[in-house]
């Protein structure tokens, strides 16, 4: 997967067979040591549910748990290891239908709220948070694994829409403006904090410098509004095969040209360029615009705009579309 805002690429989950009850782990490698450690934390929370793990049932990983470190924690705790066989993969199938239950219900959430895919840890960890409250066929009478092993029904008053819209107290102590200042602060709803019923996690746009995820009780939901908008999705997709040197990204453009306009294109793209210092600002591309045109009259890649400049400038000189920037330069065209 891509890396997550967090850093993640990877995850893991394991499963209480007899409950159905998963918990998922994120992961930066897929190390013996980093997979030990992840599973050292998930063995001391059954201890706290006051049970033992008696089977680890696993894949035939030879990296990730044939290795003298994962070893050594099995027979520390007298753990019997039953790795499946090579190239036997169905044979572990309760935890690989459950990867493609939460690989889909993460999407789906994904997609309905238009959020970046760099928030896939949030998602999988919202998907897994709601299966474990779901009705289960596997489990007698359809029920769900929370309540297989705690006993009681889980609540589902709390439950919000994922990606949608949460304003967020301000406390007094961090308002910048006492009296006239903003009171509450537009965040993202990400998920929930373990069981509990009245705390959400929420990612708070405005805190630290690019933004970071947070605990938050005091919040009102808007669910009917996504905190992504689908201009700001389209937007931030930029082609990723360009190098941050301005020199190199201008030499690759110009290679990757075949078709060069006319000498009256030219012009008519020279002008269209010089003429869009002065031009209105159409809503659709919100207050980016000044910077896209001043960018293009000065041929410089100001801060924010990462390295996609050099790439609407080619264009805007021959007067063509690179791939990646979609509809929102013929919006631009049109304003200018």
């Amino acid at each position: 997967m891509k890396h997550s805002i967090g850093g993640a690429q990877y995850y893991i989950i394991y499963i209480d067979d007899c409950t159905r009850y998963t918990e998922v782990y994120f992961l930066i490698t897929k190390t013996a040591e980093e997979i030990s450690a992840k599973f050292q934390h998930y063995q001391a929370w059954v201890e706290t549910q006051g049970f033992h793990i008696k089977r680890f049932h696993s894949d035939n990983g030879s990296g990730e748990y044939n290795n003298s470190i994962f070893q050594g924690l099995l027979g520390e705790k007298g753990i019997t290891f039953e790795p499946s066989p090579p190239y036997t993969q169905h044979k572990n199938g309760t935890a690989k239908c459950m990867i493609r239950t939460l690989n889909v219900k993460a999407r789906s959430m994904m997609l309905d709220a238009n959020v970046p895919i760099i928030f896939w840890p949030e998602a999988i960890r919202t998907a897994c948070y709601l299966h474990r409250g779901s009705p289960t066929s596997g489990l007698a009478g359809n029920r769900s694994p929370y309540e297989a092993l705690y006993g009681t029904i889980p609540k589902i008053g709390h439950l919000r829409r994922f990606g949608s819209r949460a304003y967020k107290h301000i406390p007094p102590v961090q308002r910048t403006e006492k009296k006239c200042g903003n009171r509450s602060s537009m965040c993202m709803m990400l998920g929930y904090v373990h069981n509990t019923t009245k705390i959400w996690r929420i990612w708070d746009f405005k805190s630290g410098r690019t933004g970071r995820a947070v605990e938050c009780s005091s919040v009102v939901f808007d669910e009917e509004e996504n905190a992504h908008t689908e201009e700001q999705m389209e937007a931030i997709e930029f082609p990723e095969n360009v190098d941050e040197s301005q020199d190199e990204i201008q030499e690759a453009n110009m290679n990757e040209i075949s078709d060069r306009p006319t000498s009256q294109e030219n012009s008519k793209s020279r002008n269209l360029v010089s003429r869009s210092v002065n031009c209105w600002k159409p809503a659709s591309l919100g207050r980016s615009l000044s910077i896209w045109t001043d960018a293009c009259r000065l041929r410089q890649k100001p801060a924010g705009l990462g390295r996609s400049l050099p790439v609407w400038a080619e264009a805007c000189r021959f007067g063509q579309i690179p791939a990646g920037l979609g509809r929102y330069l013929l919006v631009w065209a049109e304003a200018c």
